[in-house]
């Protein structure tokens, strides 16, 4: 630690490794992308095949990427003897002992196949690594039981200590020409989730696996004991009817937001602007990501070889455009990234902060740049406040964003922006 009190990324990453050991070898490290998580975690398994020589590490992760990722770590610190690394899917169909598990992406590990983990692996030790412990559903409470979060290592801790580089992140509120037929899907939206009191999860139900059976249930809640079974199948259909206009209305709304061209265009005019920089995009699905005029184009539906070699390629590059489609995001790692372009916009704060990581990574006078390009007037600004709660951002419409483009001074929006009732 120097004078000023800052502390080096080693040592706090030593600070974490000591809690983790004080904990008694139980927990879970929650830090921002670009702290070193991935260090930490090869900090304690140095720990412990000190202590314990012969020892034997698994390494859980959610992706091909990142088990690719964490095997050629492994093999240039020589602990790949040692410990297997291996994807979570296949993990939950198998048993497995082991001296250390280390849940890499750890909040993906509460899903209801993905939690089988804790009872297919036998454990002695248990390290969690992830960047968002919490989770929209509130299941992160599965994790803490067997791994609660022992140290935390925000953004703003990162940012101060020039662990990360410095970054602005910016709403771009867009006006769309069509936004009528918007406000028309919207409407027929509103009918049919009024059927329901707004309830969400109600709604929800009612297009699951079961459905059929909430139907059933939310009929007999409706109807007296006594109804005419003519009521009851009438009431039945109403139901059905409502449930199956809910679910296209609101896909037809995020299509209208998801696909919209105008996002593309704000997208291809910020390329344009920063010639000389290492671009990502982020968009919902491929025909969007597809187009994006510039740059290549990586998903999930990319094989893993043309993928390494996307990658690869793109690492070399002083400058370009790599255009991603969701779970891409997730442990992606990509070189030199300064600008970041976000067309895919959900109510995620897992998915928010998993995407400013991508270009956060210090390097030496790098200033980094996140445009979240949003459809104004649509439930899209609800998905981005919630998934931005805890964040910092500016707020800018198309106008000053050219101004912020051209380097030059620029106000943030002023008007007010109309909260919905709703947001889904």
């Amino acid at each position: 630690m120097d004078l000023f009190g800052y502390v080096s990324r080693d040592e706090r990453q030593e600070q974490c490794r000591v809690t983790w050991i004080k904990n008694k070898c139980r927990g879970s490290i929650q830090a921002c992308t670009g702290f070193g998580k991935t260090r930490v975690g090869l900090n304690c398994i140095k720990t412990l095949l000190s202590k314990r020589p012969g020892s034997r590490v698994l390494i859980v992760v959610p992706t091909d990427v990142l088990q690719i990722q964490w095997q050629n770590i492994l093999d240039s610190n020589s602990l790949s003897f040692y410990c297997t690394v291996a994807v979570i899917n296949t993990v939950v169909k198998h048993s497995w002992q082991c001296d250390l598990l280390i849940l890499d992406e750890e909040h993906r590990y509460a899903a209801d196949t993905f939690k089988k983990v804790f009872s297919k692996v036998q454990y002695k030790m248990i390290l969690g690594l992830t960047a968002t412990f919490e989770r929209l559903d509130g299941r992160e409470e599965i994790i803490a039981k067997y791994c609660p979060v022992i140290d935390k290592i925000t953004v703003q801790e990162a940012l101060l200590n020039g662990w990360v580089s410095k970054f602005k992140e910016y709403l771009v509120l867009i006006d769309v020409d069509n936004i009528d037929e918007y406000k028309q899907l919207n409407k027929e939206f509103t009918s049919h989730f009024e059927f329901f009191n707004f309830d969400f999860d109600l709604a929800m139900k009612m297009i699951g696996k079961d459905g059929y059976k909430y139907r059933i249930a939310y009929r007999d809640q409706l109807l007296p004991d006594n109804a005419l079974e003519e009521d009851r199948i009438n009431m039945f259909k109403n139901i059905t009817i409502h449930a199956m206009g809910f679910m296209r209305a609101m896909q037809d709304r995020k299509t209208f937001i998801n696909n919209h061209l105008k996002k593309t265009e704000i997208a291809n005019m910020i390329i344009q602007a920063r010639p000389n920089s290492k671009i990502i995009t982020f968009s919902n699905n491929i025909k969007m990501a597809e187009s994006i005029a510039v740059g290549e184009v990586y998903s999930g539906k990319t094989s893993k070889k043309k993928g390494r070699t996307t990658i690869s390629e793109f690492n070399l590059k002083p400058t370009g455009v790599l255009n991603t489609v969701k779970k891409a995001i997730e442990g992606l790692d990509v070189k030199g990234l300064s600008v970041a372009i976000n067309i895919g916009i959900d109510s995620s704060e897992i998915k928010a902060v998993q995407k400013l990581g991508r270009i956060i990574r210090a390097e030496e006078g790098k200033e980094a740049e996140m445009f979240n390009i949003i459809i104004n007037n649509t439930a899209e600004v609800e998905w981005f406040k919630k998934s931005h709660k805890n964040a910092e951002y500016i707020t800018i419409d198309e106008e000053n964003l050219k101004k912020v483009l051209l380097g030059k001074e620029y106000n943030e929006y002023r008007k007010p922006i109309p909260k919905l009732s709703f947001r889904f």
